[in-house]
């Protein structure tokens, strides 16, 4: 996917429902889909609209240094003595080639065009009779990736410098270059190329040459920085931070600096919907172990964007991984949007995407607070503990008392077993107001085990006095 001066690629064959570039190509034809799919496309050209401008965003982790975001974006530099490597053919009607290759070309940021690598095709007099001929080199983009050929400049042997080689019309991923040469008996000649893969993400790049039946062929791979993120697709609760993660590989030759990385959100919801702002973000940084409050600014990229700059500075030695961390609290505001489309990444570096660099969050509805006991339940087991004496003697009309006499007895008993807790809920009582409560439950008790008593002892005359009577039917 190429916007303007940023690249994100997916690695060959990711299937295509974690391909980023066939949502958003698809993004100007005629069937745009749902609202969401919608809102998820209008995202990844924001992102790429807003990465473009190398908009400094952010990172963490190893070698990653907090710094002003001025927008100067990434730097590469590219080692002076490239790692090189040498085939060589075999000889043929007296001639032997041999091609000299770099061992890797990295690809171009999208705001710097890196130095390209040199090709070097020798033509070797194998036979001693010299030779004087063309030698074909071929140029050959490799990979999903590949629409035209790698950027080719030939050295001119008789003004000394580089040229650009301009590939023909309708050559596809190949380019070729014919060179004359004239090699002295027992000598050698060269044909001197100079190749880069661009911002496009190849596998490889094909170099052959061919001359007089012989022939040498290699191949070149083209390394690409790496960045795969985890948390960007999830189901999140609003009002709780949620994390996103990143991991910043480099697997090139070449040292990045000011690489930052973007955390952006759409914050727009379908039509007639109220866009949030700024306010209804809370975004967070991963700096040094303790999380840090990043600014959020409205984007003007696309309506309803939001973009944080989480670490604006990140650098990137080859062979380097830098682990990145940020979270964000949604609908922390007061208006609420849902779904959420968002995307993480790098911006101003071209990069392969493991792991989809755009996502979607389904916002879950706050969770009310748990309701929290007041004073006036104190209050109110005071009373009943209080009035719990008389309630033996209340009629059945009284608003005080709804059950039978003999259950509130039963339990009047237990707001003194929690005597603290109603002498908390009336503080002007005293140790005093407990001493009561004790007396009141005890002479409760007292006066429950009398009934109990009373009521014994009128069930054993009533047996005595039926079994009284059962004698004298008897007799």
């Amino acid at each position: 996917m190429d916007h303007g001066s940023m690249t994100v690629r997916n690695p060959p064959g990711a299937p295509a429902s974690r391909r980023w570039e066939a949502r958003t190509t698809r993004a100007g034809g005629s069937d745009q889909g749902t609202d969401m799919s919608r809102g998820l496309r209008a995202l990844a050209r924001g992102l790429a609209a807003v990465l473009a401008t190398g908009t400094a965003v952010a990172a963490a982790g190893a070698g990653v240094a907090r710094a002003a975001d001025n927008g100067s974006g990434p730097v590469a530099t590219a080692p002076s003595a490239p790692a090189t490597q040498t085939l060589s053919g075999v000889a043929v009607n007296g001639v032997r080639l041999e091609l000299t290759l770099p061992k890797q070309l990295p690809v171009d940021l999208p705001g710097q065009q890196l130095a390209a690598r040199e090709v070097d095709v020798a033509v070797d007099d194998a036979g001693g009779q010299g030779y004087t001929g063309t030698v074909d080199v071929s140029v050959t983009a490799e990979g999903s990736a590949a629409a035209h050929p790698p950027r080719v400049d030939q050295y001119d042997t008789d003004s000394g410098s580089w040229r650009p080689v301009t590939a023909a019309a309708g050559g596809g991923a190949a380019l070729t270059v014919a060179a004359s040469v004239t090699v002295p008996a027992g000598g050698s000649a060269q044909v001197r190329l100079r190749v880069s893969p661009g911002t496009a993400v190849l596998d490889d790049v094909k170099v052959s040459a061919a001359t007089n039946g012989a022939s040498v062929v290699g191949s070149v791979p083209v390394t690409v920085p790496t960045f795969q993120s985890t948390g960007l697709t999830a189901s999140v609760q609003a009002g709780t931070p949620d994390m996103v993660t990143g991991q910043l590989t480099n697997p090139t030759d070449v040292a990045y600096k000011h690489v930052p990385v973007k955390l952006y959100l759409k914050a727009c919801p379908a039509p007639p919907g109220k866009c949030f702002g700024a306010a209804d973000v809370k975004l967070e940084a991963r700096i040094g172990g303790a999380w840090q409050t990043v600014a959020v600014h409205a984007d003007p990229s696309v309506t309803g964007g939001l973009s944080g700059t989480v670490f604006p500075d990140v650098s990137l030695a080859p062979g380097d991984s830098v682990q990145l961390a940020a979270r964000m609290t949604l609908n922390s505001g007061a208006v609420a949007v849902n779904p959420v489309p968002m995307a993480f990444g790098p911006a101003g570096l071209t990069v392969v995407d493991h792991g989809a660099a755009g996502g979607m969050l389904t916002v879950q509805p706050q969770a009310a607070p748990p309701p929290t006991p007041t004073s006036t339940a104190g209050s109110a087991s005071s009373t009943t503990a209080s009035t719990a004496p008389s309630s033996t003697e209340s009629s059945p009309s009284d608003p005080g008392s709804s059950t039978d006499p003999a259950t509130p007895s039963a339990t009047s008993a237990t707001p003194a077993s929690d005597s603290p807790a109603v002498a908390a809920g009336t503080p002007t009582a005293g140790e005093s107001s407990s001493s009561a409560t004790i007396l009141v439950a005890a002479g409760l008790f007292a006066v429950c085990l009398a009934l109990v008593l009373w009521f014994v002892q009128m069930k054993r005359r009533e047996r005595s006095a039926a079994a009284a009577r059962r004698a004298g039917y008897d007799r």
